[in-house]
Formats: structure tokens, sequence, C-alpha cells
């Protein structure tokens, strides 16, 4: 039986309440956190696009070296292969999901044009193609029983319920599109891959459902940063999926807790992104190499100012190389830096800060 159909016997604990109380305020602050970043908003989704495009492309087990994923990535070099082909497809997709996320309709031909799309040039026709309902040999029924004698089918009256449960608005958001999520991976309507699409429409519901943050913090980094733990909660989700007897408030608690972490991301960005636009830009460069580990990269300082341009980090490293406070480890984009003086280590912004909203 589908999650989704036992909705009604759901009772949210005390903990995931607190949650939803602790993202409220920031979803009630999304057009102000949003409107502090217009100037910068491309360049910035650009950034969110290229890290969830690397992360989901590793978690997917997408073996390629940092120098061809970063080419792909970041310069839309020609793809040699169909690992770099997935990448690429991977990529796109990301773009068109933060350009057109209001258009998204959720249904059997749009996530059949997905998957499709994921997976051009990479995987055989018959590969991504819905799967064939599987005849069961004893009396026992499930979701695939005389009602819906076709996986697609099947797939469309799991969108129904969905709609139908979004429509009446008795449940958060964000607990419909993780039972969505689950009942989508078992249900397995494709030959392939149903996983790997299973997650991108759970971002796509998350991010449709005014989780804004995820438009300028990359939910896939989150999530690959503790992928052992999604792994695990996902596996008991499932346990007895097919009875009707799943329970997703593991996997739904991790979801929100990923989501307030998104949240929380944000405020740093935005934070320095405010002093980016005050303060001298190699001065404030400098400072954050102060922040950094003893061993630092470009690609760090990069990651906390988005908006600064290369040749002004590029001007700041060479000024302190020649102050002789920083050494190169090797050439080229990939090279390390040492710091050559000492710094104290710093509490993260989150030590140092307790935001409230």
């Amino acid at each position: 039986m589908y999650c989704l159909k036992n909705l009604e016997y759901a009772r949210l604990p005390n903990d995931i309440i607190k949650l939803y109380t602790d993202l409220y305020p920031f979803v009630g602050r999304n057009q102000m956190m949003l409107k502090t970043v217009s100037k910068d908003i491309d360049t910035l989704i650009a950034q969110t696009v290229r890290l969830d495009a690397y992360y989901f492309a590793v978690l997917f087990d997408a073996e390629l070296s940092e120098s061809r994923f970063r080419a792909i990535i970041t310069k839309d070099v020609q793809a040699k292969n169909k690992t770099e082909r997935f990448v690429r497809n991977i990529k796109q997709a990301f773009i068109k999901i933060h350009e057109e996320t209001e258009s998204f309709n959720l249904s059997s031909t749009e996530i059949f044009d997905m998957i499709q799309f994921l997976y051009r040039e990479v995987e055989p026709v018959s590969q991504v193609q819905f799967a064939k309902t599987e005849k069961k040999r004893d009396k026992t029924t499930d979701l695939l029983s005389s009602a819906h004698p076709t996986k697609r089918e099947a797939l469309e009256q799991l969108i129904a319920s969905f709609s139908e449960a979004r429509k009446h608005s008795d449940f958060e958001i964000a607990f419909l599109a993780v039972n969505f999520y689950i009942d989508f991976i078992n249900l397995r309507p494709f030959v392939k891959h149903n996983k790997a699409l299973g997650l991108m429409l759970l971002y796509i519901l998350l991010l449709d459902s005014n989780f804004k943050s995820l438009h300028l913090a990359s939910f896939f980094e989150l999530l690959y940063k503790q992928n052992t733990k999604l792994e695990k909660l996902t596996k008991d989700a499932s346990h007895n999926w097919g009875e009707g007897l799943a329970d997703v408030m593991g996997l739904h608690r991790f979801i929100l807790q990923r989501l307030l972490e998104s949240y929380q991301s944000l405020h740093e960005l935005l934070r320095n992104y405010t002093f980016d636009q005050q303060t001298n830009k190699s001065d404030y460069i400098e400072n954050t190499i102060n922040k950094l580990d003893e061993v630092f990269t470009k690609e760090e300082i990069r990651a906390l100012h988005p908006t600064i341009s290369d040749s002004t980090i590029n001007r700041t490293l060479k000024r302190l190389r020649d102050e002789k406070k920083i050494r190169p480890l090797g050439k080229g984009r990939s090279a390390k830096w040492m710091k050559l003086y000492q710094t104290q280590k710093k509490p993260s912004i989150y030590e140092q800060i307790k935001f409230k909203v």
C-alpha cells in the first residue's frame, strides 16, 4: 500500500514539530533574503547548480578526475564518455529546474521526460522506459494488483494521491514529499535509475514548496556529507512498505534537518555577501584566508565569495605571496596554498553567531 494512502494514521513527534517551527521564520523571510542578493542572484544560483551537479553525480557513483569534473561543470567542455555525458546532463537538468521550478507539472509524462533527459546518450532507450509489472505467484495483492495493471498506471495513481493530499493542505508539504519519495523508489516505475530520479523529484518538490534556500545552498552537498545516514534512513523507511507499514518519520526528520542547515548556510552566504559589498574586497579575502586551515585552495575562497571575481582573488593571493605571508604548493588551477604565519583556529560561523529570526 502507498505511504500516501496511510497519511491519516501519521502522528508527528514533538521534535519534528519543533523543526518546523524553526524553519517557518526562515521561510517567511525568503523574499527579503533573495532580494539582498538580487544583483548577483544569477551568479549565486549558477554556483549552486555546479555544486548540486557535482554532488548528485558523486552520490550516484560517477567516477571522474577532479579536473574533468571541473571542466564539464564550469566550462561546458565536450563530454568524451558516458560518465561525462551523465554529469553534463545533470548540470543541464539543474539549470532547467532552477529556471522553471514554478512551471514543473508532476505527471507521468514529465517524469518520463526527465529520466530521458538525465540519461540521454548514457543509457540505451530500453533502460529508461517504464518497467513491466511483475506477476506475483501467490495470491496476495499489492500496489500493482488488478487496479493498476501497469507501472505507469500505478505511478499515475501515486501522483493523484500526492496531488489530492496537497490540495487539502492537511499535511506539511515536506512530509508529503518524503512519503512520495519512498513510494516512488519502492514502486520502481522505470527499468533502472529509480532512486536517482526519485531523489531529483524530492528535490523539485521541496524547491517548489517555498524552501527557497535551495536556490542558494547546495542540497545535494548536504546529503552527500551524511550519505551513510541517508542510505540507512531510506532503507528503514522502506521496511514493510509492501504491507503498508512503512515508517518515514526518521527520513522526514533528516530532510527537515538538512533544510534547516541550508537556511543556516544561506545566512552565512548573506553575511559574506554583505561584507563583500561594503568592504575592500582584497582585505576581506585576506581575512577569510586567516580563518581557513593552514593549507587551503582557491576553490575554498571562491565558495565563500562567489560574487568576487577570479582576478580579485588572484591579485590578493599574489599580494600575500609577495608579502611572504603565503606560498603556493604546486602549479595550476588546483594548486594549494600554505600560510607562512600561524593563526589561531577560529570557531565556525555557527559557533560565533546564534541567528535569531
